[in-house]
């Protein structure tokens, strides 16, 4: 994040706030969720720095565009930045975004420079998701374990359905191979060639990233161009727990599948082989990989979400009926029960019965803080049911209020100032009502 500094006398006349004074506001409105103003305060600001101080007009202006989704100026920004400055802290949000696109050789020279000392972990653990846990262990054959879908979205790493026993005699073999040249070449190709499961994984990732895109009301020529995600299947939870360990410091892993690291822009899980496999990897793991690969396609979209809806649409995902191919897949579904665990749906029910369900005028502007330190269980129950409610319930203005709120936030707007546009208190009530009728006839 941005350091605000202490104001230095303008150099030039312009409206509003000039030189770091503007940088400063800039910052301050860049944490209130409003890169939108922040960037206009520094566009008018502009030519008003002092020479020494110009990176941190280039440096925010990069962060507004980066808040913004506007990614092609947030990396000319940020290069222009560490350009004036060789050890500014923008040097880390640089070389993150470029990790996003897959531009990871440009990433890993970026890292390379000199990093702020309050940035040296970040940087370790962002080295740490590029590289990814087998380029050290296999340094000539690591390709067999990363593979990219056909539209570039989805980059996969894993070792499932490799066989381990055999990559020394690989290794060996690549060694002894010339890639330049073609039959040489070709023969690497082949040895380095993914295993069919991780194929038909990363297949998979592809058909929910559809879904995703449904429910975001996105059609494909929207997606940003040339952005992708990073997902780490590991094989078992000793390798979870370690890989997690070489990307963050004091992070617990204890009682997880899978997470979404929203700092590293990454997803890790591991196989927790269930008595029902999909793709070779039991269906509670992908089920995680459901709801947590909601988040990150959500945080490519909007730079800061309401957490209820977040939460809300990946619980919603996370369950779903898979064929055990992976080539069929229905998101959204409704379990009533699951034997001895307590459902989203038993859970809301319970509460609309004793009338401790949240009021959606509280529940619709819940922040993060007092998400955490509230009830997690009728939280995560609530937000999925008014999701299930949008998605498939009988109320068409909601529905269409629902989108419209999501439509805003994905162009940048603050959600609070989205929610009183299209979800007003007036309409929050009556449609709580209407929900509340659903819900006990569902």
């Amino acid at each position: 994040m941005a350091v605000a500094l202490f104001p230095s006398p303008a150099r030039a006349q312009a409206p509003g706030p000039t030189g770091v004074d503007a940088c400063n506001q800039a910052i301050d409105l860049l944490d209130k969720d409003k890169p939108a103003e922040a960037l206009a305060i520094l566009e008018r600001a502009r030519g008003t720095m002092d020479p020494e101080d110009e990176w941190l007009w280039w440096g925010n202006c990069g962060l507004a565009h980066r808040d913004l989704r506007r990614d092609a100026p947030a990396l000319e920004h940020f290069a222009r930045a560490i350009e004036l400055k060789k050890d500014c802290w923008f040097r880390f949000q640089y070389a993150l975004l470029l990790h996003q696109f897959g531009r990871w050789d440009e990433a890993l020279e970026a890292l390379n420079g000199p990093i702020p000392e309050s940035y040296a972990d970040d940087a370790k653990g962002l080295r740490a998701v590029i590289e990814g846990p087998y380029r050290k262990k296999y340094p000539r054959s690591w390709r067999r374990f990363e593979y990219s879908t056909r539209s570039g979205v989805y980059r996969v790493v894993s070792d499932m359905g490799a066989d381990l026993d055999a990559l020394s005699a690989v290794e060996a073999e690549v060694a002894k191979l010339d890639p330049a040249k073609p039959l040489e070449k070709a023969k690497i190709e082949q040895l380095l060639k993914p295993s069919a499961q991780l194929v038909n994984v990363a297949n998979m990732l592809e058909l929910a990233r559809k879904e995703y895109m449904r429910i975001a009301g996105m059609p494909e020529n929207e997606w940003p161009k040339g952005k992708m995600f990073k997902v780490f299947f590991l094989r078992n939870k000793p390798e979870f727990d370690a890989f997690a360990g070489a990307v963050m410091k004091d992070h617990s892993t204890e009682n997880l599948l899978g997470f979404y690291d929203p700092t590293f822009k990454y997803l890790q899980l591991f196989d927790q082989q269930d008595h029902y496999q999909i793709c070779g990897i039991g269906k509670d793991t992908i089920d995680t990989f459901l709801h947590e690969g909601w988040h990150q396609f959500f945080d490519v979209l909007a730079a800061r979400t309401p957490i209820w809806m977040n939460e809300g649409i990946a619980e919603y995902l996370g369950a779903a009926d898979i064929s055990a191919d992976g080539r069929k897949l229905v998101l959204g579904t409704l379990i009533r029960e699951d034997g001895d665990f307590v459902t989203n749906f038993e859970q809301i029910r319970k509460r609309i019965e004793n009338g401790s369900a949240y009021r959606w005028k509280e529940l619709f502007r819940i922040t993060v803080p007092q998400w955490h330190a509230g009830d997690r269980h009728a939280l995560y129950a609530q937000s999925w049911s008014i999701v299930y409610y949008a998605m498939k319930g009988n109320n068409e203005p909601f529905r269409r209020d629902f989108q419209k709120f999501f439509a805003e936030i994905r162009k940048g707007k603050p959600w609070r100032e989205a929610l009183e546009l299209h979800l007003p208190e007036k309409k929050l009530d009556a449609y709580e009502v209407q929900w509340l009728e659903f819900m006990k006839k569902l």
